[in-house]
């Protein structure tokens, strides 16, 4: 079944893609390849409140994007791979990758069509810890995500659309859930004459289907506002609800509603870009269950000279098993995370990045704490190309 929804994703893009007009391929086309090569040193490679093991190591990620943009036709090509090798524990040793293509043709001056497919290659604690704040034991992990969307626009200022939506995740191990989630959803977008302002409404309908724990039917409604303050500030504000249905892996039933949100500030100028948001919202985990994330986000990009510049990027999770047939599992993960680097030529630099992770577990006994820090140090390479 997999395979057979890959398949079915890149033929539909494939296909598409070379389907267009001659006219579409004659634009704009920007390749970039690239190489990170750092140190790297961390304290507690597996995660684990107890038992704690540190090791310094090398980071090598080699990678490339890809982006044509044309009247009819854009589309981005992304590609990495993650090398790191440790010094002293060769078991936390790993090779990570992803892998995506993201496009949009427009078939007539009305009707627009999107397709993406993305595939990635890693490990639960890194990509858990991201998605829900929750860290479960290590293991590898891929996770394939497809989409397709067709846009019908009424006017200059309104269009509605059919989009399609999926994921599946394969742990390789009988320890942890695979899970596929299917997702279709209406939305209508309005955007008034003072270009200001963006208005969407979005019905959606979900599907989650795990091997051996929770199955799920979610419907929703979310009500999505943007607004252009000035021209270097932006806010917007998603507020909607969901109904959910829940099947045990012992044939009981648990339903539900729920609360959806997001309430976001963007701040752009030539010297700085930052990110302050809130949302809330239900994923998947490694058990195969479901849960409500709640996250407070800060970002920010500021370059202090023509040559220094500073990042900081920071997250807390408020996380809770959704079924109330399951044990509460609640967490609260803080993630802090900045960096400096030095521009030695337009596209060169050198970083220098620490992060400190922290995730405590109100649902076990004596609520255990388990703690991180890690540091890169290294070079960022980029040689663009545009033809």
């Amino acid at each position: 079944m997999k395979k057979l929804i890959v398949i079915s994703y890149s033929l539909m893009l494939i296909l598409g893609l070379l389907s267009f007009s001659q006219q579409s391929w004659a634009k704009d086309i920007t390749f970039i390849p690239a190489i990170e090569l750092k140190s790297v040193y961390d304290d507690n490679l597996n995660f684990d409140p107890k038992d704690e093991k540190d090791s310094f190591g090398g980071n090598a990620v080699p990678s490339f994007t890809l982006n044509y943009a044309s009247e009819l036709l854009n589309f981005f090509l992304t590609g990495e791979v993650d090398v790191l090798k440790y010094l002293t524990e060769a078991d936390f040793d790993r090779t990570n990758q992803l892998y995506g293509i993201d496009g949009r043709y427009r078939v007539s001056p009305r009707w627009n069509f999107t397709g993406n497919f993305k595939y990635r290659r890693d490990e639960t604690i890194d990509s858990q810890l991201e998605e829900t704040g929750q860290a479960f034991d290590r293991k590898r992990v891929q996770t394939y995500d497809g989409g397709a969307g067709l846009y019908y626009q009424f006017t200059e200022l309104s269009d509605i659309g059919l989009t399609t939506d999926y994921r599946q995740r394969d742990y390789g191990s009988n320890d942890s859930t695979d899970f596929k989630r299917y997702t279709i959803s209406l939305p209508y977008t309005k955007r008034f004459a003072n270009q200001r302002d963006t208005l969407a409404l979005v019905p959606a309908f979900s599907i989650f289907d795990s091997d051996s724990a929770e199955d799920a039917k979610d419907y929703r409604f979310t009500v999505e506002w943007e607004r252009l303050i000035s021209e270097t500030l932006t806010y917007e504000i998603h507020v909607g609800a969901r109904y959910t249905d829940i099947d045990q892996e012992t044939g009981s039933n648990d339903t539900n509603w729920g609360y959806l949100g997001k309430l976001g500030l963007k701040k752009v100028t030539e010297t700085f870009s930052g990110e302050i948001a809130a949302s809330s919202d239900i994923r998947a985990n490694s058990d195969g269950e479901i849960v409500q994330v709640n996250r407070l986000l800060l970002r920010a990009d500021k370059l202090l000279s023509e040559r220094i510049g500073f990042k900081f990027d920071g997250s807390v999770y408020f996380t809770d098993t959704e079924s109330n047939e399951s044990a509460s599992e609640k967490t609260r993960f803080l993630k802090l995370s900045p960096l400096f680097y030095y521009l030695l030529a337009e596209n060169h630099l050198i970083e220098l990045k620490y992060e400190y992770q922290n995730e405590r577990e109100s649902g076990k006994p004596g609520n255990p704490v388990t703690e991180r820090n890690r540091v890169w140090l290294g070079l960022v390479l980029r040689f663009p190309k545009k033809f």
